[in-house]
């Protein structure tokens, strides 16, 4: 389970959100915005137990009113190295507790 504050990166913009739940396959957020499904995004958030903010590339998966399901892209070609390994960051926070 995860509450904190996330940025949303798309094309055009950046909104403010909710990350309410993170694995090492995806997130659940709340923002009030009009994300499109499919539609591919980067979201900056801060870990647990982390001293840095974490920058991930996902998809659009599911909508319900504002909360997105996010879908985290593994391997992606448009990755430049500043992007985390959520897996690494969910593991570790999993060995943590």
């Amino acid at each position: 389970m995860l509450n904190t504050s996330v940025q949303v990166f798309t094309e055009s913009s950046r909104v403010d959100a909710l990350g309410i739940n993170l694995s090492d396959a995806g997130m659940c957020l709340f923002a009030i915005a009009n994300l499109a499904l499919g539609s591919q995004i980067q979201i900056e958030f801060l870990p647990p137990r982390c001293a840095e903010r974490v920058r991930v590339c996902g998809t659009v998966r599911h909508r319900a009113l504002y909360l997105y399901g996010i879908e985290f892209v593994a391997d992606s070609d448009e990755r430049d190295g500043t992007e985390a390994d959520v897996g690494a960051i969910t593991n570790t926070q999993a060995v943590g507790r």
